[in-house]
């Protein structure tokens, strides 16, 4: 164990000597079943790591530190995420107490010895909305402050404090909407604006939200609407090249613990 430490130690200051891994882990695969499946959870300590019903995508977005609504920066097998049937439960353990990024490296090691996983990072032309400028705006203001806030006003309406076109873009993109963004707009600088999509998601009458033909609220034509009309900006599609985690090889069992 003192060795183990010892090692990590090494690695904390940038002379690695081995991989680092963790002291005990079990991977076991369960069964997926609809009727109880609640979504993908974890939890993270100094000294343990733990995730339930998680899709390997989900482990390894974890372990390379993609956030879920930027799950396109990950190219790997169809059944990697839901509703693919392949869930696990993992547990791990380290002796001493490690950092955040010193877990996701000890993952990594987990998943290269159990799933044989091999990646490589390299640049994808993907499809993306591609944010423009349409005509001056009277409704960007040049900041007031210096730090970056969304602010909850009223049921679809936020308020944007000092919010750069290149954070903005980042913003918009999923969940909010299907495909990344890139700024266009050639704007510098941060501004304070507002943003009401209500009354592009909310019927009038009732109050209630709009549903498109596929039964869900339609936010990214609200989006698209409202930027338009209130902040001379639009969003049109195009294609970039987006940093993407791709798939080399990888077992969809995972070997003995």
């Amino acid at each position: 164990m003192r060795l183990r430490s010892l090692a990590l130690l090494a690695c904390a200051v940038g002379v690695c000597a081995q991989t680092p891994s963790f002291d005990v882990a079990s991977v076991k695969p369960v069964p997926f079943d609809a009727r109880t499946f609640n979504g993908m959870r974890h939890t993270a300590t100094p000294t343990s790591l733990t995730m339930r019903h998680v899709s390997l995508g989900y482990i390894v977005r974890l372990a390379y530190g993609i956030p879920v609504e930027r799950g396109y920066e990950l190219i790997g097998p169809d059944w990697f995420n839901p509703p693919g049937e392949s869930q696990f439960d993992v547990i791990a353990k380290t002796a001493e107490p490690v950092s955040e990024a010193q877990l996701k490296l000890m993952l990594r090691t987990l998943l290269a010895e159990r799933f044989q996983l091999a990646v490589h990072s390299e640049k994808r032309m993907l499809p993306v909305y591609e944010l423009v400028l349409l005509k001056e705006s009277p409704a960007l203001h040049p900041a007031a402050g210096r730090e970056a806030t969304v602010k909850w006003m009223d049921d679809h309406v936020d308020s944007f404090r000092a919010f750069s076109m290149t954070r903005l873009a980042v913003y918009l993109g999923p969940p909010h909407t299907s495909r990344p963004v890139v700024d266009r707009t050639g704007l510098t600088g941060s501004f304070d604006f507002q943003l009401d999509l209500s009354r592009y998601i909310l019927d009038p009458e009732t109050g209630k939200p709009i549903h498109h033909a596929r039964g869900a609220i339609d936010e990214e034509g609200a989006l698209v609407r409202g930027l338009r009309e209130q902040l001379g900006l639009a969003l049109k599609p195009g294609r970039a090249p987006i940093d993407v985690l791709v798939v080399d090889h990888v077992l969809k069992v995972p070997a003995g613990n």
